[in-house]
């Protein structure tokens, strides 16, 4: 499946993790030994809204936000399903499984994506010292890209449509990560990755620099 690394909850025993939904965008997962919470995020507001029945008493909105805070930041992986026993440690709970069938929830697309070294090589990339993904690192030196790149301000005259400007500023990146990429990357790859990194964020992944590209 699709999902971040799983997180100890400090309030209850239990492990936490974010997981690419069957139907599209992002689920907040809460297990303990005998139940299963499963939400999703709103996009416009961070409110959360049960995805299926969910015990209310045991999994209350202090508890959910603390698995918001526990998993912001976290990377999607391609991991076995997710498993809570006292007894286990978060590496069995988190078995890798990027050579599995792919399954019913999971598309061609984010797998290929998620397994990419593309993937991977963003991911590094803008990683903070705490481990985590920031979209602010992210967005901070991408607007510093655009800004310098003659391409970037020709295509804003031109009026031709941030998200294919973003694209083409991904596969650049990606490029200048892995050198054995160049010509090979694709602006549908890059499109995919965007996707991913959206999916991860309760906002849009380049949320700062399309306000950018649109401000010039």
């Amino acid at each position: 499946m699709i999902r971040t690394k799983t997180v100890s909850m400090a309030s209850m025993k239990g492990i936490t993790y974010r997981q690419k939904l069957k139907d599209g965008g992002s689920g907040l997962t809460i297990l303990t030994e005998d139940d299963k919470a499963v939400v999703t995020i709103n996009k416009r507001d961070g409110s959360f809204a049960p995805y299926g029945q969910i015990n209310t008493k045991i999994f209350t909105d202090a508890v959910l936000a603390e698995a918001f805070e526990l998993t912001k930041g976290l990377p999607y992986r391609r991991l076995g399903p997710a498993q809570y026993e006292e007894s286990l440690s978060l590496s069995v709970a988190d078995e890798i499984a990027a050579e599995a069938k792919i399954e019913e929830d999971e598309s061609e697309s984010d797998v290929a994506t998620i397994n990419s070294p593309e993937y991977d090589a963003i991911i590094d990339a803008y990683t903070d010292k705490n481990g985590n993904f920031s979209y602010e690192l992210m967005n901070k030196d991408f607007i510093q890209r655009a800004n310098k790149s003659n391409q970037v301000g020709t295509f804003i005259g031109e009026g031709k449509p941030v998200d294919e400007i973003i694209a083409y500023m991904v596969v650049n990146k990606v490029n200048s990560l892995i050198r054995e990429t160049a010509g090979k990357y694709t602006d549908e790859d890059a499109m995919n990755l965007v996707k991913v990194l959206d999916d991860m964020n309760m906002r849009s992944a380049f949320k700062e620099l399309k306000l950018w590209l649109r401000s010039r």
